[in-house]
């Protein structure tokens, strides 16, 4: 069990969120003395929370009816963008992922770094490959958020409506199966398998998963350089 993910600070900073949530979604100011978390606040709480919570919120800005603009804008402003492993982690999750080392050469910079982890630059003979790694113990991680998420929703469902508490039930019972599944490389790779085959003729370009060496840590693909979709300046270069 990860007791530090438990401490009372952090703890009582997925109550304040959650609470915010809650009291947001009824429109009041307050409950008792305490009071929704500022918009910036708000962003802040979620960004020390890490990564479920950054997931959590990312589902909650597509809600338009839970939370008003200044809010909204606080949540859609949060990028999935966190800094790398520790060079410890990061080798032991590569000596997990490959207890025999199959590349010739491995960047251990990332070239991109999320809350569910971390992309490098490799070569497997020839080709040029993006390898994604999972965090360490993310999984634990998760579960354990899951499990705070829950007891406290519990709390706090007495509070509201009928509707109410189906929505925020909706919501929570949404994001934990989509985050369960995104901590394993494994539904990653499935996914980018069924995308392949379905836009086969589409003229989209896809990277090439290389399964041998795909696992639960670890999805190994043909690297393909891009830029994000809502990258304005440049997705107006490229349509010029």
């Amino acid at each position: 069990m990860y007791w530090h993910l438990f401490n009372p600070k952090r703890v009582y900073d997925v109550f304040s969120f959650l609470l915010s949530v809650y009291l947001l979604l009824k429109k009041k100011e307050r409950l008792f003395f305490l009071k929704p978390l500022s918009p910036i606040a708000f962003s802040q709480t979620i960004v020390r929370l890490g990564a479920s919570f950054i997931k959590l919120a990312q589902v909650l800005a597509t809600r338009a009816d839970f939370f008003s603009a200044q809010y909204l804008d606080a949540l859609k402003s949060l990028h999935d963008q966190l800094p790398p492993m520790l060079p410890s982690e990061l080798k032991s999750v590569l000596s997990r992922a490959f207890p025999t080392m199959p590349f010739e050469a491995f960047n251990e910079n990332p070239i991109a770094s999320a809350s569910i982890g971390q992309v490098h630059e490799a070569r497997l003979g020839e080709q040029k490959v993006a390898i994604k790694l999972r965090r360490l113990d993310i999984e634990k991680r998760v579960r354990a958020d899951i499990r705070i998420i829950s007891f406290f929703n519990r709390l706090f469902r007495p509070l509201f409506s009928h509707y109410t508490k189906n929505s925020i039930e909706a919501v929570i019972i949404e994001f934990s199966k989509m985050i369960l599944q995104e901590v394993n490389m494994t539904t990653e790779l499935h996914n980018l398998q069924k995308f392949s085959t379905t836009y086969a003729r589409s003229g989209i370009r896809f990277p090439t998963p290389l399964e041998a060496y795909c696992s639960e840590d670890a999805l190994v693909m043909s690297f393909e350089a891009g830029f994000r979709f809502d990258d304005k300046e440049l997705f107006a270069k490229r349509e010029n």
